[in-house]
């Protein structure tokens, strides 16, 4: 956040806010994107969720409706879906990037074949977490870095009880490792689809685009009964 607008009217609710975040630093988290933007500006979300180059991070990206070709654009610069640090899945396209080293894990791993379920995505983010889990013989808190992009095609592909399963167990697993996960879901966050699923995450990132404006957020976080006010992305 880089905008001089005050999150909060009340001065002391910022430092609440500002522990919670750390807090889901420190002990893992899930968030849940929302807000019926251009894949431009979820692009732009995960750039600065999956956090900059200047850190050691281990980047998960599965895309379920976006292509290998933008891949690139939700990292930060400096980062490539090429690079040993990212394990991308690619849905759409039945394609894959992962590290040399990853060789021998990934030969478990079902094909992508055009067949894949939640079941073979979850199977392939697991085992994206473990490798680089075992690799670093246990990753630091907010090292691991998870992205879906986006539930949209996922929620019109499933039910809701699959797709909750679903989301329990990836959620877990990033947890688990103390990783920070972001679920893009480009719908308007006060859709229904959001309502079933806000319980699921830790907080909820609300992306606003406006014409000739550069797209804001803000934060919703239920535990807090806190929203922030907006702020440039």
């Amino acid at each position: 956040m880089n905008d001089c607008r005050p999150l909060f009217r009340d001065e002391e609710d910022v430092y609440v806010f500002r522990d919670h975040l750390e807090s889901l630093r420190q002990h893992g988290s899930n968030l849940l994107v929302t807000g019926e933007v251009s894949q431009r500006v979820t692009n732009r979300a995960s750039r600065t969720l999956f956090g900059d180059d200047m850190h050691d991070r281990k980047r998960v990206l599965a895309l379920t409706d976006a292509g290998i070709n933008t891949a690139n654009e939700h990292f930060p610069a400096g980062v490539s879906y090429d690079d040993a640090s990212v394990w991308l899945i690619d849905r759409g396209n039945r394609r894959r990037a992962m590290p040399q080293a990853a060789a021998g894990v990934s030969e478990t791993l079902p094909p992508l074949d055009g067949h894949n379920g939640l079941h073979e995505l979850r199977e392939e983010i697991v085992t994206a977490v473990g490798y680089y889990d075992d690799a670093a013989e246990g990753v630091a808190p907010a090292e691991l870095r998870l992205c879906v992009d986006s539930l949209n095609y996922l929620v019109d592909e499933h039910d809701l009880l699959a797709l909750k399963r679903f989301l329990r167990s990836i959620g877990a697993v990033t947890k688990g490792v103390r990783g920070m996960a972001h679920y893009h879901l480009p719908v308007p966050d006060d859709a229904d689809m959001v309502a079933e699923l806000s319980s699921l995450f830790d907080a909820r990132i609300e992306l606003r685009q406006r014409d000739g404006d550069c797209p804001d957020h803000r934060w919703h976080i239920p535990s807090l009964d806190m929203t922030t006010a907006w702020v440039d992305l």
